[in-house]
């Protein structure tokens, strides 16, 4: 089984599909508590490990550099998830030899920090491989920012490191898409190419309780909803 490639993204309603001020690198609406939790449950929960085994199951982040900078360096890597920053400057770019996994890495693009994800965690290690401690890959997650998710959302299917998964959070109000200074965007989600799937769904893809991540929520002003869409098979 291949390991699942979702991309996670928050963004105003179609077809704006806004995320960004370029000027500022941030977000048009403030810091939701409630949603930010449900990424960071997301992206860290995986499985308990097999009965007497000696390694533990382990997410991965991919990100862009601009993403990574924008992150308070107190969480720099993000805990809890092995973190992976693409950058054209990769070569030398200095890690910082803390978190999972040893520290993040650095990669010239995203097919590149997947394979090296595979490489380094292997979903089934031979056993020679497994010590006590070790990581197995459960899932990947690309959380950003603009260019790595058009880049992400272009590549073919046939692809190892093509997105299979979105999980969308919609910012239903305020009307942040027509703010100006907000002209950072998520790529166009072709319909024929991936279907919204249901709250059920959701709850089996993320792990989540269904009153999490049923209806419409409320904080601090903002009206918001999480999704999912799932590519189409081919």
């Amino acid at each position: 089984m291949s390991t699942p490639i979702t991309l996670v993204v928050a963004t105003t309603p179609a077809p704006t599909l806004a995320i960004g001020k370029s000027l500022t690198n941030n977000m048009p609406w403030p810091r939701l508590p409630s949603e930010m939790s449900y990424f960071a449950r997301v992206t860290r929960r995986v499985p308990p490990p097999p009965p007497n085994s000696p390694h533990k199951y382990a997410n991965a982040v991919i990100m862009g550099r601009k993403t990574w900078e924008s992150l308070p360096p107190k969480y720099r890597p993000l805990p809890g998830r092995i973190n992976v920053v693409v950058s054209r400057d990769h070569a030398s770019s200095l890690g910082t030899s803390k978190g999972l996994g040893g520290g993040e890495f650095w990669v010239g693009n995203i097919e590149e920090g997947v394979k090296l994800l595979k490489q380094k965690f292997p979903s089934k290690p031979p056993p020679q491989d497994m010590t006590e401690g070790s990581l197995e890959l459960h899932q990947i997650f690309i959380i950003g920012g603009s260019q790595i998710y058009k880049l992400a959302m272009e590549l073919p299917k046939d692809n190892e490191a093509y997105p299979t998964r979105i999980l969308h959070t919609t910012i239903l109000s305020p009307d942040y898409g027509s703010e100006e200074g907000v002209d950072v965007v998520f790529p166009p989600i072709d319909e024929e190419q991936w279907k919204r799937g249901d709250v059920d769904r959701l709850v089996d893809v993320t792990g989540e309780e269904r009153a999490v991540v049923e209806g419409v929520k409320n904080e601090e002003g903002v009206q918001f909803e999480f999704g999912l869409w799932e590519r189409v098979p081919a």
